[in-house]
């Protein structure tokens, strides 16, 4: 660890990167303090540098000092660092955009009425993956979809910061073929069920452990909650009307 290359915040601004030395210089100096976190590529997640035992503290310990543990709240809807596992709050995310955009496709077939003919049976499998591409320029401008954003999911990189669009392109087609398998009825669902149960047990997808990515969950709240209910339920509404106009039609 002594030759790894470090960085470390002051405040939210990240600096580096500098050597194991000039680390243990400046903790030495007092220019940084314990609480400070620090990050080599070893490290899946920012660390304070006294929870590191490559960094002698010793030369702290000449002046007593009292510190408090802070317990984080995480039901906070300000606090977004916290990165767990939660399946379901990622599938319905998911869930919403699909539908939303398989809707406004829909609805532009249908203003146009456009003879999509043959392409009928794939047009799900179709959607999807032209999703892919939209999705993808979602994640690198905003680093959330529409579903995401309403559940407070936000994907970050190891670096906090929003995906560039080739890593963004990446995880993408990576969700399209891993976990929706590529939309191919059956094949869809084995693939959403290892997703989940990866996710589960390891705490991140295939995808994000390759990418180290890093998907991050608010609180979502009773209201979102209710938003998202409502939604699925006037959504269920308008596609059996749609239905219903088309056996009337026929």
């Amino acid at each position: 660890m002594d030759n790894a290359v470090w960085y470390y915040k002051v405040g939210e601004e990240k600096i580096g990167p500098v050597s194991h030395k000039e680390l243990q210089e400046k903790l030495d100096k007092g220019d940084l303090d314990p609480s400070t976190k620090i990050w080599t590529e070893d490290f899946q997640d920012w660390l304070p540098i006294s929870e590191v035992e490559h960094f002698n503290m010793a030369s702290l310990d000449e002046v007593p000092t009292i510190t408090i543990e802070k317990k984080v709240d995480y039901s906070r809807e300000t606090d977004r660092e916290y990165v767990r596992p939660r399946p379901w709050v990622r599938f319905w995310a998911r869930m919403i955009d699909y539908s939303l955009f398989i809707f406004v496709i829909g609805s532009v077939i249908g203003y146009f009425n456009l003879n999509i003919g043959s392409l009928g049976p794939f047009s799900g499998m179709i959607a999807i993956f032209v999703w892919v591409f939209i999705e993808t320029f979602l994640i690198a401008k905003w680093g959330a979809t529409p579903g995401k954003w309403m559940l407070r999911v936000t994907v970050r990189d190891q670096y906090d910061q929003k995906l560039s669009f080739s890593d963004s392109i990446n995880r993408s087609f990576s969700v399209w073929w891993l976990g929706m398998g590529g939309g191919i009825p059956i094949v869809s669902i084995i693939t959403m069920i290892v997703a989940a149960v990866k996710l589960s047990s390891s705490g991140m997808t295939t995808w994000d452990r390759r990418g180290e990515n890093k998907v991050m969950h608010g609180n979502v709240g009773l209201i979102r909650t209710l938003i998202v209910i409502l939604y699925f339920l006037c959504y269920t509404w308008v596609l059996a009307w749609g239905q219903l106009q088309m056996m009337n039609r026929s």
